[in-house]
């Protein structure tokens, strides 16, 4: 069986040693709700896995550029609460909700930004991880992203939507 990079409490050595460095977080709007316990669990499946979001998790959502039909037809993922209390933030400018914001914060969400950033590297070969929601450890390809959370959870992000994300100095 190959290493499975799991959460660790990782030094700042050891993740330079491993090639990562550390991003720091463009301000974007993200909208936010906790999950509740009527719907815990609920499945949010990505195309390469499947992820497990319990009662008490923090729903996240990109609002984009379109309203959809429903919340979890936006882009979502699932925050940890103790992890989301350490890397969010309230949204702190003037709020003039397009369409799609408006949708989201009349179905309960709330405005929040991603205030710290993130040790990550470029994956140039396949690598296993466990991420703190999936049950089981999974196989992240090469040009995906993985990341270390302030937890020391490990996860993974697509190369498009980590550029879009995080400010990269070439």
């Amino acid at each position: 069986m190959h290493e499975v990079i799991k959460q660790h409490q990782w030094r700042k050595s050891e993740l330079i040693k491993r090639g990562f460095a550390y991003y720091q977080r463009k301000k974007q709007l993200v909208l936010a709700a906790r999950l509740p316990e009527s719907v815990a669990p609920m499945e949010i499946h990505y195309p390469m896995e499947t992820v497990i979001a319990e009662s008490g998790d923090v729903i996240c959502f990109d609002p984009g550029s379109e309203t959809r039909p429903t919340l979890l037809d936006y882009d979502h993922w699932s925050v940890k609460m103790n992890i989301f209390l350490q890397t969010y933030r309230d949204w702190d400018e003037a709020l003039n909700p397009t369409p799609s914001e408006a949708h989201l914060l009349e179905r309960g969400c709330k405005p929040y930004y991603k205030s710290i950033g993130v040790w990550a590297r470029l994956l140039q070969a396949p690598t296993w991880i466990q991420s703190l929601e999936s049950p089981e450890p999974m196989l992240i390809p090469e040009g995906m992203w993985l990341a270390v959370g302030p937890e020391g959870e490990p996860w993974h992000i697509e190369n498009e939507k980590f550029r879009q994300r995080y400010i990269i100095e070439d």
